[in-house]
């Protein structure tokens, strides 16, 4: 197979691979094994199934509310979630999220990040009507199910019961 690289991204994985002190093929190789799963896990029905599971999950949750997700053409997935700030759980529930899906091992990071978005606050309000939060698989073909059975494990158990978060 042959493949016509832009100048300016060749150049920059020569430099990577020459600094590695390893043939461009061998790093080229490398980059593309961290980022793509084996051929038995690509399969877009995973993660049309798991979704669901992981956005009814999270819906369980106090002070979270799901306003929507989706699945990427590339298979990568996401979810948006609005958090009530004003609920007294709530900054409990964003530390335990950013835990799990953002830190819960060094060696064995999640593959998902959990983060704020928002539009200009300068052109619309404050974080009542407008901080939203985003959890992202940061790799494609991820099961969504399989984060939901990571989470269930980890946060308070059974995770709608309010008084399980208190500690």
């Amino acid at each position: 197979m042959e493949i016509n690289l832009p100048n300016k991204l060749l150049k920059a994985l020569e430099k990577e691979a020459k600094n590695a002190n390893v043939s461009l093929n061998a790093h080229i190789i490398k980059k593309l094994e961290s980022i793509t799963p084996p051929s038995e896990y690509i399969d877009l029905k995973v993660l049309e199934k798991g979704l669901p599971v992981l956005v009814d999950f999270l819906t369980q949750i106090p002070s979270v509310d799901v306003l929507s997700s989706d699945i990427t053409p590339d298979a990568y997935w996401w979810i948006k979630l609005n958090i009530d700030i004003h609920h007294h759980l709530a900054w409990q529930v964003i530390q335990e999220l950013g835990f799990v899906l953002n830190y819960i091992s060094i060696q064995e990071p999640m593959p998902t990040v959990f983060k704020p978005v928002s539009p200009p606050p300068y052109l619309n309000g404050g974080p009542e009507d407008f901080l939203s939060w985003t959890i992202e698989s940061t790799y494609n073909y991820i099961d969504p199910k399989w984060v939901k059975d990571v989470l269930e494990g980890r946060l308070p158990n059974p995770v709608n019961d309010e008084s399980n978060w208190n500690g």
